[in-house]
């Protein structure tokens, strides 16, 4: 059975200024209504109290550079997932935090009820007071939102709501800062010095990124100060790897490896490598089958370890089985292991390995005996997956009705997978798509819909979209 393909292709929410900090909205609203307090959302005094003395929906009457902030902050939390982070607790001032403040989550409480922002509409030169009830990780997040943003007045915000969060020991907060510190970023100049004691804040909280990066600056060492310490680097970078995070771990390999800050061993370095292969680290797998350095992997290990540690690492198993199959890294051809790593891989639902046991099973490659059922059956493992190449060959098997009963002969089941892989982009499967409209296969036939995937085929490329095309303006 040939592709489709090639069949195809051979054939024919409002808020003002509240005037008073440390009212909340919840007292607010308990207020009683005859209240001498103008709050924002309460009539004023002397005023008819009815829902249409609120201001309108859109009113731009205020127009000052605080109010304008304060709105687009207020904006963004609404937008964002922190809505559900926040809980009723007292207001107060970013540099000024009650002590008895601790806030719980409730994951059903509406942010419009528990955020407040409150800005001082006297001030328009400068923001000069935001109020938001939250807490350090808090502040991280929504720093993380406004960091991205194009007004610049957000970007600044940003940089201080992460001042603020790493300042009252929120370790992601602290690790955050030392990237931007290193690397100059999110308007934080580069310095050396204020990297390493952010990282390391945030490492002695038991953060695995900042500790290897803490072991990082061990390693190189920087010009304001620290001295360069292999001892310190390796002792970092253990203590990150035995949180089980395959980077550190990786590491690790390549320390004993190389023999910075210990002893060189290989064997050791090849146990780091295979633990952090085994755990999807890519570097490991190609570390442990270049072995260009002494080191000598027993392959029947390797497979193991990928194949039944910590549930499998479908990835790394196809990748293996590609080594294996195309003789990559100096792996001896072996279409056994090779067969064995996909079936492994897709089992564990792994779309690329479900369509390459499809293909197998549809060629007889790896030594596979042809099967059009199972060359049917992983295709459409992989096809419910979004794996595109299956939808199509699994296409292909529906407009022959080669694999019987498993895929009986359906032009329209055939023209519904190839739309389904046409509208995820793929020129091949647009120009299939603009085949079957012409034709009307399995589908009304539709030349102004035709013409209009060919040229979507044909603007990435396809020769053979751009000769129908041609063919249908001779015609008309």
């Amino acid at each position: 059975m040939v592709n489709v393909f090639e069949k195809i292709r051979l054939g024919p929410k409002r808020t003002k200024s509240i005037k008073d900090p440390a009212i909340t909205l919840s007292q607010q609203r308990s207020a009683p209504r005859n209240s001498e307090t103008n709050f924002v959302h309460h009539t004023p005094k002397g005023r008819r109290n009815s829902r249409h003395a609120f201001p309108p929906k859109r009113d731009t009457s205020n127009h000052s550079p605080v109010a304008s902030f304060a709105r687009k902050v207020k904006w963004l939390i609404r937008r964002s997932p922190l809505r559900a982070l926040f809980k009723s607790a007292p207001s107060f001032d970013l540099g000024k935090r009650p002590k008895d403040f601790s806030p719980s989550l409730d994951h059903d409480e509406d942010i419009s009820d528990q955020a407040i922002l409150i800005a001082d509409s006297d001030t328009t030169d400068q923001i000069s007071r935001i109020v938001l009830i939250a807490g350090p990780e808090h502040y991280y997040h929504l720093a993380l939102q406004l960091e991205t943003s194009p007004d610049l007045d957000l970007q600044l915000y940003a940089r201080d709501l992460f001042l603020r969060s790493a300042g009252l020991g929120y370790a992601p907060a602290q690790f955050k800062l030392g990237i931007c510190y290193e690397l100059g970023l999110a308007h934080f100049p580069s310095d050396p010095s204020q990297s390493f004691a952010w990282y390391k804040r945030a490492a002695v909280q038991g953060h695995a990124d900042a500790e290897l990066a803490v072991s990082g600056w061990y390693l190189t060492g920087h010009h304001q100060g620290l001295a360069q310490s292999e001892p310190m680097a390796y002792e970092w970078a253990f203590k990150a790897a035995r949180r089980g995070w395959s980077k550190a771990e990786y590491t690790l390999g390549h320390y004993h490896e190389v023999g910075i800050g210990v002893p060189q061993d290989l064997h050791v370095a090849k146990q780091w490598y295979l633990k952090a292969a085994a755990r999807g680290n890519e570097r490991a797998l190609l570390r442990l089958l270049v072995g260009h350095v002494g080191l000598t992997v027993d392959y029947a290990h390797l497979k193991d370890a990928l194949l039944h540690h910590n549930g499998g690492n479908p990835y790394l198993i196809h990748q293996l089985a590609q080594f294996h199959e195309l003789r990559e890294y100096g792996l001896v051809p072996d279409e056994d292991a090779a067969f064995e790593l996909y079936a492994a891989s897709a089992q564990a639902n792994y779309a690329p390995a479900q369509y390459k046991l499809g293909a197998c099973y549809e060629f007889g490659l790896l030594g596979c005996p042809q099967d059009p059922v199972q060359a049917v059956h992983w295709y459409r493992q992989g096809a419910d997956n979004g794996h595109v190449e299956a939808l199509l060959a699994l296409a292909g098997f529906y407009l022959d009705g080669s694999a019987g009963r498993a895929a009986e002969q359906s032009d329209e089941e055939a023209f519904q997978l190839v739309k389904t892989a046409a509208l995820r982009g793929v020129p091949k499967a647009e120009y299939i798509t603009g085949f079957f409209l012409e034709y009307g296969l399995g589908v009304e036939k539709s030349t102004t819909e035709a013409k209009q995937w060919y040229h979507l085929a044909c603007a990435k490329g396809v020769d053979s979209a751009e000769k129908r095309l041609q063919d249908l303006e001779k015609s008309t």
